[in-house]
């Protein structure tokens, strides 16, 4: 059942007979606005802040394992950024093996953790939206415990059918990675249920949710933590018989074999902690590697998976598992029901590897909420673009951002310029700049957009500053962990010394050359709006066998009519050029040109007034 607050998200919204869902879920409580446990409208109560530009938002996940809470601040635009975060294990599904009941301990372990979390999402002046889970749309007492929820704690509950759970978790993992354009699988697995999603361009071919997870299986096979003598090897059988029954009973097997997909994407806390878990073991290695391990993306392989089942499921006890590397020790007593459920899905899927989404559930409501509010907002179609200027607008100072962006887009047509010549072909492109490709040229620009932030700290230095707050923000979203220290190396040398080739030696071996080649060019590019005035318009590249010019274009003064003075930042530039015809091997010069000079440029025989006029030898 599709509750009302979801629906309004209409490329998001499956619909039943789309989807191929049995709903389980089918209550008056869930599917019911009138009833008065939630609002019709997940958008409610926010219309008059989101008039006047910016929202605070927190959604709150109560899952069956922990209570998750998010607060984020949104633009009129839907981009929004994370202001704080809480977590708190409150094992709401514990003392019922089959969920059917919340037990008063529980019930006051949520009640405590929801009063925190209110006063925290207070305290930022944010609107609260608070979805439940399986533990609660399962149990019989869920009327008395939301009701409960809504007269101690003052908060209206939306208990979600498994089905709207799945839906909004592909829509968070979706605010995370760029994958809006790839068909994926989703797998999050929770402390009662385990969601299963295929989706493409935002819009979910299947969807499911199983009676599977990590709280349930352990109460239901309480052995599992509590063997003093080891894990039985027979009782590891029955775990695995029982998960393989309800995936086969579920139809889900067929429908991921027989729907192409093109990457398969992990979320929430057992496939995290796995990965963590997986990580360390990576990074603590002693094998050398020609890329420094902490660089590796957040991604396992069915074989990594295997080893640590393994060496999970050979610790004897809880407190043996808590001392395993990596793995938060929160998790020791549940983590082998998860370890081996997600093996089982990656041996009944043919899983080869899995990309783990620091988003899920809470971050999917968010986006809806959004979606609810702002008729203009696009969910995860420039998940990448749309975190850049998050982080440069967070940042900003003067007219920084403005003239970055000039920057960026002069970075972009001298990066062009190299990559062609006026023939055509690429008789005169040189090596390095052919290595270069799209996803090289949104790295640059994305960098130089950046590559002011520091001096939101201090202008001496800003440049490591900058390199600080793009190596380590929760912000950049969409970027592979290898694609973030690219773009920290960058704003961290794109001024002063110019970097040697050890400054990139952590980098994969493909990826060195590429880096400088793009340091280059953005060292030039800064340089040319040294004003911050966006006083160059254009720059035009002539290329020859043994020498590269730069023919750059001033704007017009709309006050004078006349073309602005651009001595400076032609003297800036040229300082550049020494490092560019190093990683160029070219001899490089700028000139200041007119359009007459540009289409001399354009020709194969260059004319003999361009030739003469503002000769700028290096």
């Amino acid at each position: 059942m599709i509750t009302q607050s979801l629906k309004s998200l209409e490329p998001y919204s499956p619909i039943k007979d789309e989807v191929g869902i049995n709903d389980f879920d089918d209550d008056p409580l869930l599917a019911s606005p009138e009833s008065g446990i939630y609002p019709t409208s997940a958008s409610e109560g926010i219309g008059k802040s989101a008039q006047n530009g910016n929202i605070i938002l927190a959604a709150v996940d109560m899952g069956t394992n922990s209570f998750h809470m998010v607060v984020v601040r949104a633009d009129k635009q839907g981009r929004f950024q994370v202001m704080d975060s809480e977590k708190e294990t409150v094992r709401l599904g514990s003392g019922s093996p089959d969920l059917s009941v919340i037990t008063s301990d529980a019930e006051d372990r949520a009640l405590a953790t929801l009063k925190r979390f209110k006063i925290l999402a207070e305290s930022r002046n944010a609107k609260m939206r608070v979805v439940a889970t399986s533990a609660v749309r399962e149990a019989k007492n869920r009327r008395t415990f939301v009701r409960r929820v809504h007269d101690d704690v003052g908060l209206q509950v939306e208990v979600l059918a498994g089905m709207e759970e799945a839906c909004l978790i592909y829509n968070g993992v979706l605010e995370a990675l760029s994958v809006y354009n790839k068909t994926v699988l989703v797998v999050d697995i929770g402390g009662g249920s385990t969601e299963i999603i295929l989706g493409n361009a935002g819009k979910p071919i299947y969807a499911t949710s199983l009676k599977l997870g990590h709280v349930r299986q352990s109460e239901q096979f309480p052995s599992l933590g509590e063997e003093k003598d080891g894990l039985k090897k027979d009782l590891i059988e029955e775990l695995i018989r029982h998960i393989r029954v309800i995936l086969a009973d579920s139809g889900v097997i067929d429908q991921v074999k027989t729907t192409p997909f093109e990457v398969a994407i992990g979320s929430s806390g057992t496939i995290e902690s796995i990965e963590q878990m997986i990580h360390h073991a990576v990074t603590t290695s002693n094998d050398s590697q020609a890329t420094d391990p902490k660089l590796l993306d957040r991604e396992f392989t069915a074989d990594e998976l295997s080893q640590a089942v393994k060496k999970i499921c050979k610790a004897k006890t809880s407190e043996q598992r808590a001392k395993i590397p990596g793995l938060p020790s929160k998790r020791a007593d549940v983590i082998v029901a998860g370890a081996v459920l997600l093996e089982e899905i990656f041996l009944a899927f043919g899983l080869k590897s899995m990309l783990v989404s620091p988003y899920a559930l809470r971050e999917g409501v968010i986006v809806n909420t959004l979606a609810e509010t702002f008729a203009s907002y696009q969910p995860g179609v420039n998940v990448r673009s749309s975190s850049i200027h998050n982080l440069a607008l967070k940042f900003n100072t003067g007219r920084r951002m403005e003239s970055a962006q000039h920057s960026a887009l002069l970075a972009k047509q001298i990066l062009a310029g190299l990559q062609s010549c006026r023939s055509g072909s690429t008789e005169y492109v040189p090596d390095v700049a052919g290595l270069l490709n799209n996803d090289d040229a949104e790295l640059l620009e994305a960098a130089t957009i950046l590559h002011f932030v520091g001096m939101f700290i201090n202008h001496r230095s800003y440049h490591k500053h900058s390199y600080y707050l793009v190596k380590n923000t929760e912000h950049l979203l969409g970027f592979s962990t290898i694609e973030i220290e690219i773009l920290a190396l960058l704003v961290r040398y794109h001024r002063k010394k110019a970097p040697s080739q050890k400054k990139f030696a952590r980098l994969p071996e493909k990826s060195r050359k590429k880096v400088q080649a793009m340091c280059a060019v953005m060292r030039v590019a800064v340089a040319l709006d040294r004003c911050n005035s966006s006083a160059i318009q254009y720059v035009h590249i002539s290329q020859q066998t043994e020498s590269i010019v730069l023919a750059v274009v001033p704007a017009t003064d709309a006050a004078t009519g006349n073309p602005y003075d651009v001595s400076l930042e032609i003297w800036a530039a040229q300082q550049e050029l020494p490092y560019f015809e190093t990683i160029f091997k070219r001899r490089a010069s700028i000139i200041v040109s007119d359009g007459d000079d540009v289409k001399a440029l354009c020709t194969k025989a260059p004319s003999e007034r361009l030739s003469l006029k503002h000769p700028t030898p290096v």
